[in-house]
């Protein structure tokens, strides 16, 4: 995969700046996506980069969230906790959304259970 790709969309998901910062994150994100190919062949397909920018700006999304529980106001304290529960639900989204699209080159990650009866 392309990390300057995946660096700039993560750059582009999460409007961080300093995503320098966050590289541990990015490269982390690809090893999660890497175990969930079918094929080891399929690594430079482009579509895995979106999908690893994505699964990093949820991870992103979520440690920025328990950092910042509450959002000062002039008032005082606000939970800002409804904001966070949408940004996250945004940000899973655009995960789904990317392994929607890769999905012919993800493994399948259901599993149901049939009972038989005898």
């Amino acid at each position: 995969m392309d990390m300057q790709m995946i660096y700039s969309l993560f750059r582009l998901f999460s409007g961080e700046q300093d995503a320098e910062t966050y590289m541990p994150l990015l490269l982390t994100s690809v090893e999660e996506v890497k175990t969930c190919l079918k094929n080891s062949e399929d690594i430079q397909e482009i579509r895995l980069c979106y999908l690893a920018a994505a699964v990093a700006n949820l991870r992103y999304t979520q440690l920025y969230g328990a950092r910042e529980k509450a959002l000062a106001t002039y008032a005082g304290n606000l939970s800002s906790e409804s904001d966070l529960s949408h940004q996250i639900r945004f940000a899973e989204q655009l995960v789904n959304s990317y392994k929607a699209l890769c999905s012919d080159l993800l493994k399948e990650q259901n599993f149901f259970f049939f009972g038989v009866r005898g």
